[in-house]
This record gives C-alpha cells, structure tokens and sequence, in this order.
C-alpha cells in the first residue's frame, strides 16, 4: 500500500519537470510581410477581368519559412523567422494588390473567390531565396518567377514569360534582407504586370462560337 501511495507523488514530480521543458528563454517568433509596390500606370480602358491562380511553388518553398542558399546549394532557413503565411500565399496577395490597381483590368480576383474571370494567370516560383555566395557578407536577394496567361473561354495560352529579379540585402540582419526581398519582389510584381498587360493587348479575340 506504501507503494501504491508514493505512485501519484512521482507522477506528479515528473509532471513538474516536464512543464519545466515548456518555458523558453528564446525570442518570440518574428513575422515578415512584403510591401506591395506603387506602379505609375498610364489610364487606360479596362477590357477585361483576371484571376490569379495560386502559384507553384519549387521544392522547398512552400512553405512560411524564410529560405536561404548556402554555398554548395545547400537550402537552409534563417531561424525565428516567418513570412506571414506560407510562400505562395504571400505572393497570391502581392500579386491580387498590384493587379487590383492595374487599369488594364475591370475586374481581379483571386482563388477564394468564385469569380469567374476571363483570362487566368498562373504563376510558378522557382527561385525567391537569400543567397549567400559565401560565408561573409550580407546576401544577395533572387526572385525568379515564370508566369502563364490563359484564356479561360478556350483554354488557349496567350504567351508566357520569365521575370528574375535581385537585390543586395545593406546588412546581414534579417530586418535588411525582409526589406531586401521587398524591392527585389516588388521589381518582379512590376515585371509580372507589365508583360501580362502586353499579351492581352497582343491578343487575338477568340473564335466566334
């Protein structure tokens, strides 16, 4: 019975010592957001409507994680640190702001929305990652996108186009580098547009039914 009645009292010793694992001295968890760029659009009409499809993205980035590339390719991840959401999401919003001020379209919508739009554009990330070519020094930020557009009414692809984009990080804190991949995706965001505007200009009508 003595047995029995010391039981409860190691269990709850042990209890004490594991909630003990729960209390951590390490900072709060750090979450990042980019900026969406202002563009200088010229007036013009709007001719048609646009959904933003979810973008792909290329092994290892998606995710929330910020993404880093060591020397040798090694993917790493700084440590503390998130975007907002995962990647793709974070540029499906980057791309739904910049395109929702872009006169060239009446009407932009993005995959939570059962819009049916005219015309879809599909986005692949291949590369958006800090790379360090080497050990020292602050990293050089790289944004490679592909990008689709996509007549929905016949599924007839309108063209397709890359867009790379880079920009040094000033200092080799994260603060730098999120201000860093910022400019570098807004540049890319600018790019997405102005090609995208292009091809539904370029566009022949479709066939009459």
């Amino acid at each position: 019975m003595r047995y029995l009645r010391l039981l409860p009292m190691a269990l709850l010793g042990a209890l004490c010592a594991c909630s003990g694992l729960l209390r951590s001295n390490a900072p709060p968890l750090q979450l990042y957001v980019l900026q969406p760029p202002v563009l200088q659009n010229a007036p013009q009409a709007a001719v048609a409507s646009l959904r933003i499809s979810r973008p792909l993205a290329a092994p290892g980035l998606n995710t929330d994680r910020i993404a880093l590339l060591r020397p040798a390719n090694r993917l790493d991840y700084y440590a503390g640190s998130r975007w907002s959401a995962t990647l793709p999401e974070v540029i499906s919003q980057l791309q739904l702001s910049v395109f929702q001020n872009d006169p060239a379209w009446r009407a932009v919508a993005d995959d939570r929305s059962n819009f049916n739009a005219e015309y879809l554009l599909q986005t692949s990330i291949e590369r958006f990652a800090a790379d360090y070519a080497t050990d020292s020094g602050p990293p050089m930020i790289r944004v490679d996108l592909h990008c689709l557009l996509i007549r929905r009414s016949d599924g007839i692809l309108l063209g397709s186009f890359p867009v790379s984009e880079s920009q040094p990080a000033q200092e080799n804190r994260l603060a730098s580098v999120v201000a860093a991949f910022s400019v570098a995706a807004g540049r890319a965001m600018a790019s997405v547009v102005g090609q995208t505007d292009l091809l539904l200009k370029s566009a022949k009508p479709p066939p009459a039914p």
